[in-house]
């Protein structure tokens, strides 16, 4: 089944100095009532990793964190980690806690936002210089050359700065498109690994789920 949401590259991705991976999973009429034992049982997993997988999920978010630094911004996911570890439950409706713990549980960084809501084809791009666009409580200005997504309208998510204003979680949201991010030192494989996560933890818990992998290949 082909994503609902689709999205292509521009070229000026090509200035980015990896092989920019994008998954993209489209899930469309969410039960977060059926979604709740699924995400209290990836909870638990999160706090019971055995040492392996920590070390791996740790090189996944030094690596976010590692290119963020460089840019001199923070990546979110070693805080969020060490919460977990602390047993803090994440907050927030049931589609934000799926993210926070899909993110815990995979070492990568993704984003949530309502589909319903997106306004044509994303176009998977590069910020210009003094690009802005309203983030979830002003106007953000992006980096010039951060990997961000459009619509037809605007800017919906930077790599950096987060997701917009426009397609942000509601309370009534039903349906959603989760996008699973790469920087350079995370494999192709490894968002496939991230796509697929996502897939379990709402299987059963929607009407239709589908989902696509890009990647730009220019830098092998």
């Amino acid at each position: 089944m082909s994503v609902s949401v689709q999205s292509r590259y521009s070229g000026s991705i090509g200035s980015l100095p990896w092989n920019v991976a994008l998954g993209i999973v489209d899930i469309r009429g969410v039960d977060t009532a059926s979604l709740q034992p699924a995400l209290v049982s990836l909870a638990a997993s999160v706090v019971a990793d055995e040492q392996d997988k920590r070390e791996r999920l740790a090189r996944r978010m030094g690596a976010f964190g590692t290119y963020f630094a460089a840019n001199n911004c923070r990546s979110p996911l070693g805080a969020q980690f060490e919460a977990m570890q602390r047993k803090e439950t994440p907050r927030g409706s049931g589609l934000v806690q799926a993210l926070l713990l899909l993110e815990m549980s995979t070492g990568l960084l993704m984003g949530a936002q309502d589909a319903a809501a997106i306004k044509g084809e994303l176009l998977c791009d590069v910020a210009t210089q003094g690009e802005t666009f309203r983030g979830m409580r002003n106007e953000v200005q992006c980096q010039e050359g951060e990997l961000v997504l459009r619509d037809s309208e605007s800017i919906i998510a930077a790599l950096f700065q987060g997701p917009d204003h426009r397609t942000r979680l509601k309370k009534e949201t039903k349906d959603v498109v989760f996008f699973v991010f790469s920087v350079p030192g995370i494999t192709v494989n490894e968002v496939q690994e991230g796509i697929e996560a996502v897939r379990a933890l709402f299987q059963g818990a929607c009407a239709e789920i589908s989902a696509q992998l890009y990647e730009s290949g220019t830098h092998g």
